[in-house]
């Protein structure tokens, strides 16, 4: 007797949205280009500064899925418009929307919506045992600490997930000074970067029942130990 089919409905992405990329484009006229799509990611994490991409060209694989391909487009990524980016990762995700003609107008308007300039030192103070440990050898050669080399040279290391935002990222002389760079640096500015939505990673679900078994029980190392002795 066959197995009875189960058919699952649901959403593929438990964290997406909307439609996939290639879904929506390959219904509208000249795959989309001069349309305009967004993420519902981008809209959780930036309700009032608006994300979009506007199509310029689209390079689809026409794959069955519909899931390969690249993209061209302007990018407005929190009110900035940062350019002609390619897309050619992350786009079979679930989470598009397009964003209809009448509605165009509206959501593409960036005034007052930017997103403002982030500034971050230029410099960052040397730990304290490192200054006293130097200031001993100095003294010990006759010479003079100077306080300028409390202080190194800060050259940022940008997340290549947010590459794009390098251009908004400015690096200024502290306007206080401490003795950690935790203390230099409003934590507000670096959390924004990630906004309303801070990342987490989803796990893979399992079918069976939940349950807890102790790695090291007295029936498991009974043997073990009898071999040690």
């Amino acid at each position: 007797m066959a197995a009875k089919m189960i058919r699952f409905i649901g959403h593929p992405d438990v964290n997406a949205e909307g439609k996939y990329l290639w879904e929506i484009l390959a219904q509208l006229r000249k795959f989309g280009v001069g349309r305009v799509v967004t993420k519902s990611e981008w809209g959780r994490k930036w309700p009032d500064q608006p994300s979009f991409l506007k199509i310029a060209r689209v390079a689809p694989t026409m794959d069955r899925w519909l899931f390969g391909g690249k993209m061209w487009a302007e990018w407005t990524f929190r009110g900035r418009n940062l350019g002609i980016y390619e897309f050619g990762q992350d786009l079979n995700r679930a989470d598009w929307k397009l964003i209809h003609r009448h509605e165009e107008q509206a959501f593409t308007n960036c005034d007052h919506r930017q997103m403002p300039e982030v500034d971050l030192p230029d410099s960052f103070p040397l730990p304290p045992l490192q200054v006293h440990l130097m200031k001993r050898i100095s003294a010990a050669r006759g010479k003079e600490w100077p306080a300028e080399h409390s202080r190194m040279a800060l050259h940022l290391s940008v997340d290549p997930e947010l590459a794009h935002m390098s251009p908004i990222v400015k690096q200024v002389t502290p306007a206080r000074k401490g003795k950690s760079l935790y203390d230099e640096v409003d934590p507000a500015k670096i959390l924004d970067f990630y906004g309303k939505e801070l990342p987490f990673r989803v796990e893979a679900w399992a079918t069976e029942p939940a349950a807890f078994s102790l790695p090291f029980t007295p029936e498991k190392c009974k043997g073990r130990l009898r071999e040690i002795e």
